[in-house]
């Protein structure tokens, strides 16, 4: 590997939700038997969610069927060689003077090269925060049992990098040159924009497919999306060669839907320490064992749902309850700690202490949460699992208006959310093996 290699196109944008050209030119659009010739504009588009739309131009009286859309493609005939997109039309208008635009979408992915024999892969990521630090520097023992400085292989000269390292992969995430000023931007104004540049490759040097490079863009982003607390999508793949010729380009609306910039909830500090490296080992041993991979996928898509606080607290408490409740009857059974019958036997609040104890994961102290501790005093609550526990069946069972004193009030389920965040952060962190206090 070689810290120049490959030298992709670095998408960069001045301003969130500014758009990105991916074709401009001469174009058909084609259905069955029928050709009408225009030009095309394909790009790259923001809102709801980052998707690849295009707008189709021509001029003449002909009509596309916009009823009948199973054979549509459309023709970029600019392109060497030229190439056909799978598409969608959304919306048509024409005017007085012939001119007709369409409007629509990819409806599957455009790959122009081969999607073999790659040796390292780029693509870019938005709303990622801005980070001038690296983790270029590990220590590993040498023959004579010593710790000694090894440098990893970074990439470019990116200011910050972020490298992870797993069985045979290599994974660099760089922030581009514009992420800072195009942070502050994103908030104060929300929205969109290309932060990080991310390449992978593997250590060995051998070559791989796309396809098995998908499978560690999925979980890298998952990863990143559990780091940030929003969805973090991957932009535009290419796939280089190993003297950093340019082998793929693919142009595909995200697999997973990206969040708009957001806060979020993320437990490090991004731009001052390379902590969030180190549970990446953990979490991807887990993300590839089949009995732990859909948990980690529920209780990751559960936990960044239950931090969009427009969906209120108590939808928040139930999404983090589900999660809790998953990852105990996972763990506990795959380490043997209950059986089926004796995990059944165990009321919800039982199952998620056991679970917590098993990890030794501290319980959130009442005492720590002003509201709770007066209402666990009245009713009797021994610790905070109880709250939580008690707080879901209030929203699942809600109580009858006579009885005043079972009425959980806002700031309540408020600090019901916040311990239950704070169980769930802290047992998947726990699952992922990092390595630093979490209390």
């Amino acid at each position: 590997m070689a810290h120049w290699q490959p030298k992709p196109k670095i998408i960069t944008q001045k301003i969130p939700n500014q758009h990105i050209c991916l074709y401009q030119g001469f174009a058909e659009l084609i259905n069955d038997n029928k050709i009408v010739e225009g030009k095309v504009f394909v790009k790259i588009s923001w809102h709801p969610s980052p998707n690849i739309n295009f707008k189709f131009t021509y001029f003449g009286e002909e009509r596309i069927d916009t009823e009948n859309q199973d054979t549509l493609e459309l023709k970029l005939t600019e392109l060497v060689p030229q190439h056909r997109l799978r598409v969608h039309i959304s919306s048509s208008t024409h005017w007085g003077n012939k001119k007709n635009q369409l409007s629509g979408h990819l409806i599957e992915p455009f790959i122009q090269g081969t999607t073999n024999n790659l040796a390292s892969v780029v693509f870019h990521l938005p709303n990622f925060p801005w980070f001038n630090i690296s983790n270029h520097f590990d220590e590993d023992e040498d023959e004579e049992g010593k710790l000694v400085e090894i440098e990893k292989e970074g990439w470019l000269m990116f200011d910050g990098q972020f490298i992870f390292d797993y069985d045979n992969w290599h994974i660099v995430l760089s922030t581009l040159d514009n992420s800072y000023e195009l942070q502050e931007l994103l908030e104060s104004e929300g929205g969109y924009g290309v932060t990080h540049i991310c390449k992978i490759e593997r250590l060995d040097n051998t070559l791989f497919t796309l396809e098995e490079a998908y499978e560690i863009i999925e979980a890298f982003s998952y990863y990143l999306s559990f780091v940030r607390g929003i969805w973090i999508a991957p932009l535009l793949v290419s796939g280089f060669d190993s003297e950093g010729n340019q082998l793929l380009e693919e142009w595909r609306n995200p697999i997973i839907k990206a969040d708009s910039w957001q806060d979020g909830c993320h437990w490090a500090d991004i731009d001052s320490s390379t902590e969030i490296v180190a549970p990446f080992t953990g979490f991807m041993k887990k993300w590839q064992d089949p009995t732990w991979k859909e948990v980690l996928q529920n209780a990751i898509q559960w936990y960044i749902q239950s931090l969009k606080y427009f969906n209120r607290y108590n939808t928040s408490i139930m999404l983090l309850q589900a999660a809790l409740e998953k990852i105990a009857w996972t763990f506990l059974k795959v380490n043997n700690y209950v059986t089926s019958d004796g995990f059944n036997g165990l009321k919800a609040s039982g199952q998620i202490r056991l679970l917590l104890k098993s990890l030794d994961v501290r319980l959130e102290p009442l005492e720590e949460y002003i509201e709770i501790h007066k209402k666990a005093k009245e009713l009797n609550w021994n610790d905070s699992i109880v709250a939580i526990n008690e707080a879901r069946n209030s929203i699942t069972h809600p109580p009858i208006k006579s009885n005043k004193s079972q009425v959980l009030s806002e700031k309540i389920m408020q600090e019901v959310f916040q311990i239950s965040n704070r169980h769930l952060l802290k047992c998947l962190l726990k699952l992922f093996e990092y390595p630093y206090s979490i209390d």
